[in-house]
């Protein structure tokens, strides 16, 4: 298993069998290559990134703050992850920007060989279903139009709250993440935001 690097380390991943894990941008003959899309690197899904699932076997694709950019945006990358759909385990994160917590979907993954599979069959399908049920219910009460007015709100607020203070506001991106490295001594009241040299802001603009 191969997992995307991501450049701003705002998570840490643990996993019981460390040997079998790899954080690497290369995952060309790997049987399985996982992606947050797009947490990292501002927001932004890069060449490097879908080089690096092309090269798997299969894919683990989380669309964690996906839905926060701008719809011209969400095409562009949901035009570029096509080519992998059909080998990809799928899930959708709302929740975070609008308490959306059904579409909160857990993925578990478990060996074809492993005994569990026949065992519990019947009983993971239906589990499956069900949750599968909830998440699409959700999705299709969405208005849209007043989502993506909270979100224009919201991203404004990101980006005079970034002005006011000087720092680089990249283009497009999800607003929620915004990282970046200084030219030159870093300032001490962003010293405690930086970890090997990159300083990660997140976040949770108010909605009024």
């Amino acid at each position: 298993m191969r997992i995307f690097p991501g450049d701003w380390f705002g998570f840490k991943v643990g996993c019981t069998q460390v040997e079998t894990i790899a954080f690497d941008e290369d995952a060309r003959g790997a049987a399985l290559a996982c992606l947050c899309i797009p947490s990292v690197r501002n927001g932004h899904v890069t060449e490097e990134m879908l080089t690096f699932l092309d090269g798997a076997g299969a894919c683990l694709l989380n669309l964690n703050l996906y839905p926060t950019l701008v719809a011209d945006e969400r095409r562009a990358v949901a035009a570029a992850l096509a080519p992998v759909l059909s080998k990809s385990v799928l899930s959708i994160s709302f929740s975070r920007g609008f308490g959306l917590t059904a579409s909160q979907l857990g993925v578990a993954l478990v060996h074809r060989a492993h005994p569990f599979v026949a065992r519990f069959a019947q009983a993971w399908a239906w589990h499956t279903y069900f949750f599968n049920a909830i998440a699409a219910r959700a999705f299709m009460a969405l208005d849209l139009d007043r989502l993506a007015a909270v979100d224009d709100a919201r991203r404004d607020w990101v980006a005079r709250w970034l002005a006011a203070r000087d720092l680089p506001a990249p283009a497009g991106g999800s607003y929620y993440v915004r990282s970046f490295r200084c030219d030159g001594p870093l300032p001490a009241h962003l010293q405690p935001l930086a970890r090997d040299g990159v300083v990660r802001l997140c976040f949770k603009p108010p909605q009024e």
